[in-house]
């Protein structure tokens, strides 16, 4: 075999020099960002003092103003770590996730899912929590693919949907209508209960499991 063979592949998981500039320059401009916001935090449950992990969810259009209301709430006292692409755009956010000393695993249901599913598994077992975006990285928008529906059955930790609303944004026209909250404005960031997925299911269940999320997702005023 030979010894390119025999090494990983760059490509495997890319990012270089030029992700870590953006990516930490993003992080502190969202951290900065996150500094003006008027937030607000609603939640079903309360988040400090657990003892288990959970497996958080938002959508990919909102990273930016979930990350930037995050940092102002402290809504948990646990380690955090987020899955993300096995790709550039995934280096620039593992680099802009590190500001906030969020830890990340490099995969999607694309690039790395096996291996990304191995690294979040442990990480649960290690009592952190982890966040997915569920439907990247590369959509359909806000449908929800069952990853975190699997990872949920095969650890036992709860799923918990955190939809952000912003009063007032800018939406990029990428596939995911990104999200940027503006300056000063007000946020909130409603928390649903935390959700066990049952390790035995029929197909029928785990649909019935996955529509009931992706409405908490996206359905405005789910806690009230």
């Amino acid at each position: 075999m030979s010894e390119e063979r025999q090494k990983p592949a760059r490509s495997e998981i890319r990012g270089g020099r030029k992700q870590k500039i953006i990516g930490t320059m993003a992080g502190w401009l969202i951290r900065l960002l996150g500094w003006s916001l008027r937030v607000e935090l609603r939640t079903a449950v309360p988040l400090k003092g657990r003892t288990e992990p959970v497996i958080w969810l938002f959508w990919h259009g909102q990273i930016m103003p979930a990350i930037a209301a995050w940092s102002r709430t402290e809504m948990c006292d646990m380690p955090l770590k987020a899955l993300t692409s096995a790709s550039r755009d995934g280096a620039v956010i593992e680099h802009a996730l590190g500001v906030f000393g969020v830890g990340v695993a490099r995969g999607s249901s694309s690039r790395r899912a096996a291996s990304a599913l191995i690294e979040l598994k442990k990480t649960l077992e290690q009592g952190c929590d982890i966040c997915i975006t569920p439907d990247g990285p590369r959509g359909p928008r806000q449908k929800m693919q069952m990853g975190a529906i699997k990872l949920g059955q095969l650890t036992g930790s709860a799923v918990v949907s955190a939809r952000v609303e912003c009063f007032s944004s800018w939406k990029l026209k990428t596939w995911d209508q990104f999200e940027i909250p503006k300056p000063f404005s007000r946020v909130i960031m409603h928390l649903g209960e935390p959700r066990k997925i049952p390790r035995e299911l029929d197909e029928g269940e785990s649909e019935g499991i996955r529509h009931a999320l992706e409405k908490e997702l996206s359905q405005p005023d789910v806690i009230v």
